[in-house]
């Protein structure tokens, strides 16, 4: 399975899974203008997902190939 399908499969877990709470997670991706190319946002401005996107609240589209880590409870679920 593509990292594609993996980042978005572990958001998809976090916010169906009973013992974990979509707050304590943090999901790292590539923003070009960002401090060293990664941005790192809150787990609670997630919308939706979409065939190939993650959704914010603020309506911005992050692809899930941009996403490089994501963590809960301080843990790496997953990491590119």
């Amino acid at each position: 399975m593509n990292g594609l399908y993996m980042a978005r499969n572990i958001i998809n877990m976090i916010l169906w899974h009973p013992d974990m709470e979509i707050t304590e997670t943090k999901i790292t991706y590539i923003h070009r203008r960002a401090p060293e190319n990664l941005k790192t946002i809150n787990g609670e401005s997630i919308v939706r997902l979409e065939r190939g996107f993650l959704i914010l609240k603020e309506g911005t589209q992050i692809p899930f190939h941009r996403i490089v880590k994501i963590t809960n409870n301080n843990k790496i679920l997953w990491k590119k």
